[in-house]
């Protein structure tokens, strides 16, 4: 764990008109942010306490690098530079990544049965993506990032992961976990994910790229954005397109958002599972939202 996260610290993101701050209050057992105003407590989801690099460990200096062999376990190392991952069934686990390229890891296409686990991965608020592809995203402490996490392939599970410090550049357009179609299977299950800013959401999930089938999204913690989850299946004007089937989001609990919680959008006749998702300042049921104005670019 960053020792940065052991004191009160507060951060400014200035890429917007309003201007927001983000207070974070590290604790042994639980951790609260401050948004908009709004104290929200995170006890019971991931947080900086538990997540990240275990206490107590110490790391090995590195640069960047590219795995190539198969079946490789890279662990225990602070990393300055990009993770390229070329090979299948890799497992990166126990290190920090800091980065100010484009992606701090990137999984190529096709690759397989990667795992990223208990790792801190931070991109420097240089506007990329923290983790872009496909695998197995376990508890990691992801920050300072236009895209948390970029889905890129089918069978991905992200579990457990504290994404937050949302930041990037003024063209940047923040997403949590971003999911622009073109894969089957995803799991996004019991993750705390804070955009600080008006747009764009903490889950991304539409068919810009192609279309998706299969996924869960479950008990999460999600916080802020515009709106803070948005479940696009758009007719027209997508780069690819096609039908979004066959997606379940239930039982999450969704704070601090600017438009609303949930855009949700079925112009192919594809109805998601809806249930038992609320308002965690009020505890409301959260219905589907208005369109926004203008509909985000990607």
């Amino acid at each position: 764990m960053s020792c940065s996260y052991a004191l009160s610290i507060t951060r400014r993101v200035a890429f917007f008109p309003a201007v927001f701050q983000l207070l974070l209050s590290s604790y042994s057992e639980a951790e609260t942010v401050t948004l908009r105003g709004r104290t929200i407590d995170l006890t019971g989801f991931p947080n900086a306490t538990n997540t990240g690099v275990p206490p107590g460990m110490t790391l090995k200096e590195s640069g960047g690098f590219v795995i190539n062999s198969s079946g490789a376990v890279v662990e225990g190392l602070d990393i300055r530079g990009g993770v390229v991952i070329d090979a299948s069934n890799v497992t990166l686990r126990n290190c920090r990544i800091t980065y100010d390229g484009v992606y701090v890891v990137l999984i190529k296409g096709g690759i397989r049965g990667t795992v990223i686990q208990n790792c801190e991965i931070d991109n420097l608020g240089s506007g990329g993506q923290c983790i872009a592809g496909q695998g197995s995203f376990l508890r990691n402490n992801i920050r300072n990032c236009a895209d948390g996490i970029a889905v890129g392939g089918n069978d991905t599970v992200i579990e457990g992961n504290y994404i937050h410090d949302m930041r990037g550049t003024a063209a940047s357009h923040f997403d949590g976990i971003q999911a622009d179609g073109n894969f089957s299977h995803l799991t996004i299950r019991h993750n705390t994910i804070i955009n600080e800013n008006i747009q764009t959401s903490a889950i991304m999930v539409d068919n810009y790229a192609g279309p998706i089938d299969n996924v869960l999204i479950e008990n999460n913690l999600l916080i802020g954005g515009g709106y803070t989850v948005y479940i696009n299946e758009v007719a027209k004007g997508q780069l690819v397109g096609g039908p979004v089937t066959n997606v379940t989001f239930i039982n999450n609990q969704l704070v601090g958002w600017h438009w609303g919680g949930l855009d949700l959008r079925t112009e192919l006749g594809n109805m998601p599972v809806i249930s038992g998702n609320i308002n965690k300042a009020t505890g409301a049921a959260i219905p589907p939202g208005k369109k926004p104005t203008s509909k985000p670019t990607r």
